[in-house]
């Protein structure tokens, strides 16, 4: 990039480690209550993420799951695609419960997305830059190949732009602006977060906050 040495990014940590994301809570309580179907979709989720579906066989979701094979195909006659699928919308809607929690934790369209992108952050660097977005990693590899996971990719990116419109809104945001801006923020959101773990450095992030920054504070309809 123009004017960014390669040195600005790689190896800088910004120290987000210690923070407890909502995201993370939403999994872990999840991962509790589910029962052995809902076990085997959020063990494919997080290999997804982190492998990749085409990356990930169906023996690594069984070991992870620690479910018996013949379970698998009782549950998803249908195989690997219909996983996927399913796997897809529990993390696309442990997602968007994520983004309600931290508009719910905040007192403003900032701190709402700052928490969010702050939340990301943690989540990839307690991963070791393993972790990337939940749908983005599939929906990369997939688009072309499955209208199913193309399918289930876009419907978990525009209920999270939904919900990230909606609180725009209750905290102040214009309605006539809050479309272009819900989609600005899942954007820098996503696209920081690429640029993190590529880069196995969370510098990407800061930036993106302070563009986010820029974005939000002139923004309010009651100003």
């Amino acid at each position: 990039m123009e004017g960014c040495a390669q040195s600005d990014y790689v190896g800088r940590h910004t120290y987000y480690v210690g923070r407890h994301t909502d995201l993370q809570m939403i999994f872990s309580r999840m991962a509790k209550d589910l029962d052995s179907k809902g076990k085997t979709l959020a063990a494919a989720a997080d290999l997804f993420r982190r492998q990749g579906y085409f990356g990930t066989a169906l023996q690594d979701i069984l070991a992870a799951a620690g479910s018996p094979r013949g379970s698998l195909y009782f549950h998803f006659p249908d195989g690997k695609e219909q996983i996927g699928e399913a796997a897809l919308k529990l993390a696309g809607d442990a997602n968007a419960r994520a983004i309600a929690q931290a508009a719910a934790a905040s007192e403003s369209a900032e701190a709402f997305v700052l928490r969010l992108i702050r939340g990301m952050a943690a989540h990839l660097e307690k991963s070791g830059f393993r972790d990337g977005c939940p749908i983005a990693t599939t929906a990369l590899e997939t688009a072309v190949h499955s209208e199913a996971l193309r399918g289930a990719a876009r419907d978990a990116f525009q209920k999270w732009e939904g919900e990230i419109r909606r609180h725009l809104e209750r905290f102040g945001i214009n309605p006539e602006d809050s479309d272009p801006i819900a989609t600005a923020v899942l954007s820098q959101l996503e696209g920081a977060l690429l640029l993190a773990r590529t880069y196995r450095s969370l510098e990407p992030m800061r930036r993106a906050e302070r563009a986010l920054k820029l974005l939000l504070r002139p923004r309010h309809s009651k100003e």
